[in-house]
């Protein structure tokens, strides 16, 4: 049966690892690892904590969230500056584009250093919080839970943050991805061991996928909007992919939210 206990501490190494490589070198891979992992380890502690019959969890839970705030946002703007790179691959011989790869690189570089300073600054903070919460596990390895459980608890965590959005709306289409994200860490939990947990992981994984594909096609049209003259080539590419991949991400949320 899954081990959420065993998870949690598998995350904790992945994340103890994206922190020293960050710090060093900080790769599009490295700082992608620093952010999946830190919200891994808070979609296993939301599973976790009223799970478990520990009474320190909530209070050490809530201090590693703290912890990790502002290390997890500089790197999601990290990460997004090498999403929006990529994204601008296809599009190198358009107008404009070579403007804004260069207007990226040097924000990328900012936005490194900063998030090179943040991790100095918490990272001791954050190990303690790591540490603590491991002694609080220590000694519960075996607590398992099924795969049918890790659905209810996905689901029962879902609904909640998905009811009343509407996938029409810019804002709650984005939540609606974000909200499928943490559901779906719970889910894949119990992925290697369970069929039906691995299924519904997997099709929360496409519902994020495509609207994460939306979002941040939409942040480099922003982007590009605010940094290149109005009449940019590059821009109406842009705003064309933006549209069709809109469309595709609200069908997806809405069918999602119906069921």
């Amino acid at each position: 049966m899954p081990q959420p206990v065993i998870t949690f501490l598998r995350y904790s190494l992945e994340l103890k690892a994206a922190l020293a490589d960050c710090l060093a070198d900080p790769k599009p891979k490295a700082v992608h690892q620093l952010r999946s992992s830190t919200r891994r380890l808070e979609a296993v502690l939301e599973l976790l904590t009223p799970a478990a019959d520990l009474p320190a969890l909530p209070k050490r839970s809530s201090a590693f969230k703290r912890s990790v705030r502002k290390i997890r946002r500089i790197a999601g703007d990290v990460r997004d500056l090498d999403v929006h790179r990529e994204l601008l691959g296809p599009y190198q011989t358009t107008g404009g584009a070579t403007e804004l790869e260069t207007q990226l690189e040097a924000s990328r570089k900012k936005k490194v250093k900063k998030l090179q300073q943040q991790i100095s600054a918490d990272e001791d903070e954050i190990l303690r919080a790591l540490d603590k919460l491991e002694m609080v596990f220590a000694g519960v390895n075996d607590f398992n839970l099924s795969g049918e459980r890790l659905i209810h608890v996905a689901r029962s965590w879902l609904a909640p943050a998905v009811s009343g959005l509407d996938p029409h709306e810019d804002g709650d289409l984005h939540s609606i991805r974000k909200a499928c994200k943490t559901a779906r860490y719970i889910a894949e939990i119990g992925s290697e061991e369970s069929k039906a947990a691995a299924k519904f992981a997997k099709r929360l994984e496409d519902v994020q996928q495509t609207t994460g594909a939306w979002h941040d096609y939409l942040l480099l049209l922003d982007r590009a909007q605010t940094r290149l003259p109005s009449g940019s080539p590059v821009i109406k590419k842009l705003y064309a992919k933006a549209g069709l991949l809109r469309r595709q991400a609200e069908s997806k949320a809405a069918h999602l939210l119906k069921a």
